[in-house]
């Protein structure tokens, strides 16, 4: 009877101490804003463990930001249990039901749990301050479902905050080469009352020119920050204080601020990108563009041998910088034409990208009378009518007159003065070598003067081998440090340096000039990344390894390069 009673104890203890163990799942809301977070919390009870839970099986419907874990033991009646929770703060990926599936530890496994995720829509806040009605959403719109081929499409991001949204600007998430994207200016901030509640609308504008045709997706627009509640649930003193009238009305309950995530994103947008329409020599879409022509003097006097400057401007609404051909100018019988590299500026008019071109050109007539300079045209799409049109600037007459070498008054005196200064050489020659004659010292003296001058030549020679030296390009090392630390203002300012020094003789003021010089498609667009990831407002990775490997190949190339270097105004001045 004594064995059974005892056995009978042991069984309900047993069964007691294994009812009491036990691994669940909770969330503190079940319906959940999109670009929300929500806790999941796990909780294990009376059993002792070095383990964590398997967390896996949320990566796919959910974004984990934060995992907090603690203890806690409870005592009552005098019975000590103790527990040990997982506190998971998330963000839904998706709308719609979305089940949390079953999460193991140890052998043990939660039950599923289902929330649901309410989109934010296209309609205005909720105005009700349910605590599961959204607080923000995010929309993206464009001003056209069809486009051209490296035309702009003007691009609207709006932001609806009515819960104290704070955070960084948003911005694109992409990680291909099928867009150049450009910001149009600071973001546009305006309060509005709706149904009694406050309603803040941020505006962000872009600027998208698509590289390739086809059916494109305008990648998503990604807003990271977060909202500030006032929470008892992580004040420690809250039980202490919370029924205490005192401390109540010091609000000491109410110290303790929470920071909550919130992650919103832009729905895709599909978009028929049309290919270059051909008809041009040069596909140029936009929307409007606008030559112009001013010589350096507001009347310039043509003579023959002397230069005359002119400024030619290329300005397109709609096009970036990079897409701008460069203006060709048609020989002219009687004229030499020597045209500078062209410089290029980029900015923004209103929701516009507005590029411009000068490039100067420098006349120098060869013989007198009256000479035309031809008109200067460009074929254009107009992507506002869908037309090719013709920008331009009419043919220039000029007359011109007889220069200082053309002159023969002029020149008669040159050769008189010439003829004079040669006289006076031969009389001091004579004089010299009837001084000789008298004076057998004259030639220590001679040898004195010869050996001074020659001084001074061995030492002007050994400054220009110095000098030399000293400019030799060193700058390597400092490029491809740049480059491994992924400093790209510095790597860009450090090549336009390094062709600086490589290539006197050229003008080089930016990334494209360095790639003109070695004319190599590879080494451009690795240029060309260089300023797309600067510029392009994305958080596209920048790949050094290709760079390095395609710069240390320019490097061993640079002296060929370097003898074909020649003057681009030779003997201009001269």
């Amino acid at each position: 009877m004594k064995n059974i009673f005892l056995s009978f104890l042991l069984s309900v203890f047993v069964s007691s101490f294994a009812h009491a163990q036990s691994f669940n799942a909770t969330v503190n809301r079940n319906i959940v804003p999109e670009g929300e977070t929500f806790v999941l919390t796990l909780e294990l009870k009376d059993v002792d463990t070095s383990s964590s839970p398997d967390l896996s099986a949320l990566n796919q419907d959910f974004m984990v930001l934060s995992v907090s874990n603690g203890y806690r033991t409870n005592i009552v009646n005098s019975q000590v249990s103790k527990s040990r929770q997982w506190n998971l703060v998330m963000i839904p990926k998706k709308t719609g039901e979305i089940t949390i599936s079953e999460i193991e530890l140890d052998g043990m496994k939660t039950k599923p749990i289902t929330i649901n995720v309410k989109p934010a829509g296209e309609e205005p806040l909720v105005k009700s301050v349910d605590v599961n009605s959204p607080k923000f959403k995010i929309v993206g719109s464009i001003d056209k479902d069809t486009s051209y081929v490296q035309e702009q499409i003007n691009y609207r991001v709006k932001i609806y905050d009515v819960g104290g949204l704070q955070g960084n600007a948003p911005y694109f998430v992409t990680s291909n080469d099928d867009w150049i994207i450009k910001n149009l200016g600071e973001p546009k901030v305006e309060n509005k009352i709706d149904n009694g509640r406050n309603i803040r609308e941020i505006t962000f504008d872009y600027a998208l020119f698509p590289q390739k045709s086809g059916e494109l997706v305008i990648p998503p627009v990604r807003f990271n920050g977060y909202f500030i509640t006032q929470s008892t649930r992580t004040d420690p003193f809250a039980q202490l204080f919370e029924e205490d009238e005192f401390f109540a009305n010091l609000g000491m309950n109410r110290v303790f601020a929470n920071k909550n995530p919130v992650v919103l994103n832009t729905k895709p947008i599909s978009i028929n990108v049309k290919p270059a329409v051909s008809g041009a020599s040069w596909w140029l879409p936009a929307k409007d563009v606008k030559l112009s022509a001013k010589f350096n003097d507001d009347k310039p006097k043509f003579r023959v041998g002397e230069p005359v400057s002119r400024t030619i401007q290329l300005k397109a609404v709609g096009v970036l910088d990079t897409n701008l051909p460069e203006i060709e100018f048609a020989s002219v019988n009687g004229v030499k034409q020597y045209p500078e590299k062209p410089i290029n500026e980029m900015g923004v008019v209103g929701n516009d990208v507005v590029s411009i071109s000068k490039i100067s050109n420098v006349y120098i007539p060869s013989t007198t009378g009256e000479v035309t300079l031809p008109a200067i045209e460009l074929k254009w799409f107009n992507t506002k009518t869908d037309t090719f049109e013709i920008a331009s600037i009419p043919e220039y007459k000029i007359k011109v007159t007889a220069g200082l070498t053309d002159d023969s008054a002029k020149s008669n005196q040159v050769e008189e003065i010439v003829s004079q200064a040669q006289d006076n050489v031969q009389a001091k020659e004579k004089t010299v070598v009837e001084v000789k004659s008298k004076v057998d010292n004259t030639k220590i003296i001679y040898l004195l003067i010869v050996a001074f001058f020659g001084g001074i030549l061995v030492a002007l020679l050994l400054t220009k081998i110095l000098t030399s030296i000293a400019l030799k390009p060193n700058n390597k090392k400092t490029i491809i440090n740049a480059a491994k630390s992924k400093d790209l203002k510095l790597l860009r300012d450090e090549l336009i340096v390094w062709g600086q020094k490589h290539f006197p003789s050229r003008h080089i003021a930016n990334l494209q000039d360095v790639a003109d010089i070695f004319d190599s498609s590879v080494f451009n667009r690795e240029l060309d990344k260089i300023r797309e990831t600067l510029y392009a407002n994305t958080e596209k990775d920048w790949d050094e390894k290709a760079f390095l490997d395609v710069f240390c190949h320019m490097c061993k190339s640079v002296k060929k390069h370097a003898k074909k270097q020649k003057d681009p105004l030779p003997k201009l001045y001269k």
